[in-house]
């Protein structure tokens, strides 16, 4: 269960990449895309699918349409993960051809 105190500056932001979606609670969307992707990590483990992007979507009182996109290798390097994010680069760059 997550939960946000009232002093919390920090924002929710619905993340969604493949067959998974997650809630996570971060400073900002770069930071949402890199907890998001360490949630799955942990909790899908070797079950977990990735697309060639991650889609966050800040969680507003109000609705606004306003969502953005990662690149899954980018984030794969920002959390370390260098060896994945360069076959995750790879592959997109096969798709573009």
């Amino acid at each position: 269960m997550l939960f946000k105190q009232e002093d919390d500056n920090r924002q929710l932001y619905f993340c969604t990449s493949a067959d998974w979606e997650c809630v996570v609670l971060a400073n900002d969307s770069t930071d949402a895309s890199r907890r998001a992707m360490q949630f799955a990590l942990n909790e899908l483990e070797e079950s977990l699918m990735v697309s060639a992007c991650l889609r966050v979507k800040k969680i507003n009182s109000e609705f606004e349409n306003l969502d953005e996109l990662f690149r899954i290798d980018e984030i794969f390097a920002d959390i370390g993960m260098y060896k994945e994010s360069r076959s995750m680069s790879q592959i997109v760059k096969n798709l573009s051809k």
